[in-house]
């Protein structure tokens, strides 16, 4: 059973912020580094998914406070027996591992994959051992793609790594686990050391976004206000206004992260693009209202944009119109 949905904050902070200024060469390296990953880890979810995972509980991209530290894990599966560490490689090509060094075409990668999945298991292990906890605690390395090979001198190696032909059948090895209040032990133990990311970038300078709001579908910001849609003026798609707003204030959390949105803020980064008796509405409707003295700040009640409109209870009396 998975016990959360996985995170996609890094590559939503960087997909909202390319669409609002130039990304820089360095921006763009990450971009793709972060949706590189994320695509792997969401086909292990995937395959995981197609097995089944009814006889284990499984934590996915979660953030433990450990120690002094901050400990990010892409999947823990637990039952009786204990946590497993899964930590997911979306490596494409042709790598070696010599001494206990990791090189792709001949250069040695930066991040040593085994070294990261021991310091994740240890980090659990200390947490095991201050409760005294009796539950085992292990690892493995996920490869997800079939682009990707391995030479190794080390062939105690294979023990600890799963390629992407062997992945269902590993995950199989999970069905007839036990779950009981053992496992709910040791989901209430990570739970109480769950904290968000605190890698998310949330000091952009405002001065190189582009205020206002843009359409959907083509990403323009050129629209032309009707009565209660607004219309993209290069595809002719229409949305409406809280539509729009949805999505601005879904920006505003990436981009912002962690910082207060007033409505005077709120209102300058959409560029004053709908009347303030609107969005106030909007921001009271899908917002959890925070004051404090003479300040009044919105926090916006879902994920991102896609979980918002994707709420059953979430109804809007005008329909969208995209086109293509």
């Amino acid at each position: 059973m998975f016990l959360n949905t996985r995170g996609k904050s890094h590559d939503l902070f960087y997909e909202t912020l390319q669409r609002r200024c130039e990304l820089t060469s360095v921006e763009k390296s990450w971009f793709k580094t972060f949706q590189k990953g994320f695509e792997g880890e969401c086909l292990y979810d995937e395959i995981f998914e197609d097995v089944g995972h009814d006889d284990v509980l499984v934590y996915r991209d979660l953030y433990l406070k450990l120690g002094k530290s901050v400990t990010q894990y892409d999947a823990l599966v637990i039952n009786d027996d204990g946590i497993i560490v899964n930590e997911i490689k979306n490596y494409i090509g042709e790598y070696k591992v010599e001494g206990g060094d990791w090189f792709r075409n001949g250069q040695r990668i930066s991040e040593e994959p085994l070294a990261q999945l021991n310091r994740a298991v240890g980090k659990l292990i200390g947490l095991r051992n201050s409760v005294n906890g009796n539950f085992g605690i292990s690892g493995k390395l996920i490869f997800v793609s079939d682009d990707f090979y391995l030479q190794t001198d080390d062939n105690s190696l294979w023990g600890k790594i799963v390629v992407r032909m062997n992945l269902r059948r590993y995950l199989r090895e999970f069905r007839g686990g036990k779950i009981s209040n053992k496992s709910q032990f040791i989901v209430r133990l990570l739970s109480e050391n769950i904290v968000e990311n605190p890698y998310i970038d949330n000091n952009v300078d405002e001065e190189r976004l582009r205020k206002g709001i843009y359409c959907g579908q083509c990403g323009s910001f050129n629209l032309i206000k009707s009565r209660f849609h607004l219309v993209c003026s290069s595809c002719g798609s229409k949305e409406v206004n809280e539509t729009h707003l949805l999505r601005a204030m879904s920006d505003y959390q990436f981009l912002f992260y962690g910082k207060p949105m007033t409505r005077t803020a709120f209102m300058n980064f959409i560029g004053y693009s709908l009347t303030s008796r609107v969005v106030y509405r909007i921001l009271l409707k899908h917002c959890y209202v925070n004051k404090k003295g003479n300040q009044t700040a919105y926090i916006f009640k879902y994920q991102n944009f896609e979980d918002a409109m994707g709420k059953p209870e979430l109804f809007i009396k005008y329909k969208d119109h995209l086109k293509g």
